[in-house]
């Protein structure tokens, strides 16, 4: 068995580029947004300063098993590691073999891409569909075709490579292994397959972020003192400054995030319990919007 690494210094440099790009656009809009009363654009740039952290925390799992990439080769199938994510290629199963330059045929391409990294399917004309997991264009890849799928893989020593390949492949396998894909672990979750608990979390994440929005387009045209409480007629008995009204989405952020937090713990073995936790945050955003629009009606 050899381990064959790839060349992940291009696709590492320009990912940490990227997220220094993204984190500086973030610090300048963090910055604006301090300068500037708060409106409607307030929250907008929240909205992408959140997206963004979001593609980081993306783009930087794309980097760890970029770093983690490498190719194990035996006489009985070559296997494809980037992270946590194996691919197993029996050799008796590899068709043929051919270098990027030769091929010729169109690529449409899925997945992400950049100078240095090369990770998702794709199609080629003459060749089929095509699983990509290497660091080089695909000039300088070399493609295993299978029946169904072939695979784009850039060992760095390619040479090497490709003659140790020829060598196993001719001494012939020593047991048959079965053609294999594993994501990571947390991929493979039952909770995405979970459409009650998806409804609750996500719908109160929306709610939550809707009303922060509603607050933010509506407070320009808010007056200084709003009413903060109301006695048992309705009647306000104190008022506060426009702006204490923020406390009301801070509330309710942290009752999502604490509710989440202790529902994802208990899921895996009291899913009920786990329910009624995210049910109950979902619930709080609902009586914290009927609270925001009983003030706003009265200020």
């Amino acid at each position: 068995m050899t381990e064959w690494y790839t060349n992940p210094q291009t696709g590492l440099r320009v990912g940490l580029a990227l997220i220094a790009a993204v984190l500086l656009v973030d610090i300048g809009l963090v910055i604006w947004a301090a300068t500037r009363p708060v409106d409607g654009l307030t929250f907008l740039a929240g909205l992408f300063i959140l997206g963004s952290l979001v593609a980081i925390g993306l783009m930087g799992y794309w980097i760890s098993g970029l770093v983690q990439s490498a190719y194990v080769l035996d006489r009985n199938a070559l296997v494809i590691l980037w992270g946590e994510t194996e691919h197993v290629i029996p050799l008796p199963q590899v068709q043929r073999v051919l270098l990027g330059e030769e091929v010729t045929g169109r690529l449409r391409f899925r997945g992400v891409r950049w100078p240095g990294y090369w990770v998702g399917y794709g199609e080629i004309e003459g060749v089929g569909p095509v699983l990509f997991h290497a660091t080089a264009p695909l000039e300088e890849q070399v493609l295993l075709v299978t029946p169904g799928l072939a695979y784009g893989i850039s060992p760095e020593d390619r040479d090497g490579f490709l003659s140790a390949l020829q060598t196993r492949m001719q001494m012939g396998p020593t047991q048959w292994v079965e053609q294999a894909s594993h994501g990571p672990a947390f991929a493979r979750w039952a909770f995405w397959q979970d459409r009650p608990a998806l409804v609750l979390l996500i719908g109160g994440l929306v709610a939550l972020l809707a009303l922060t929005g509603f607050l933010c387009f509506r407070f320009p045209n808010l007056p200084l003192l709003i009413p903060l409480h109301f006695d048992a007629l309705g009647t306000p008995d104190r008022l506060g400054v426009r702006g204490q009204i923020f406390f009301i989405p801070l509330i309710g952020l942290i009752v999502l995030t604490v509710n989440g937090v202790l529902g994802g713990l208990l899921y895996r073995h009291e899913r009920l319990a786990a329910y009624l936790l995210w049910g109950s945050a979902l619930a709080v955003q609902v009586l914290f919007w009927a609270a925001v629009l009983g003030i706003l009606a009265a200020a």
